[in-house]
């Protein structure tokens, strides 16, 4: 085979892949915005390595830079998806967490990532 065709199906199968990505981003409720892609992986981060993670609308702005009305403006569509749920209050500040819905769904973006082999 020569190498324009391996390169060929290489992209062809990449784009597959990235197809099934953003079924995946569709299924986690974050409908391939990459704004609320960056928020919804920043929870799913902290909860792989601290299980009760919970994240403040400032802590999250603080994080990825945006502004608190974008983090609240997403955070509404991911309450709204089932990706991240209210945890507690600490005082007046809500906490959120990630929802096994948001868990699975991340679970399966890097199933898919890792699963993934080019011909």
């Amino acid at each position: 085979m020569n190498d324009g065709v391996v390169v060929l199906q290489s992209r062809i199968a990449a784009l597959r892949l990235l197809r099934d990505l953003r079924a995946v981003d569709a299924k986690a409720g974050v409908r391939n915005s990459r704004i609320a892609f960056d928020v919804a992986m920043l929870f799913f981060e902290e909860a792989m390595t601290q299980p009760q993670a919970a994240l403040s609308v400032d802590q999250i702005a603080a994080t990825t830079g945006y502004s608190g009305p974008t983090v609240r403006l997403v955070l509404k569509r991911l309450l709204a998806g089932g990706v991240v749920a209210p945890a507690r209050r600490l005082g007046k500040t809500q906490l959120y967490a990630i929802t096994p819905v948001g868990t699975d769904g991340f679970n399966g973006y890097i199933t898919a990532i890792l699963d993934f082999r080019a011909p």
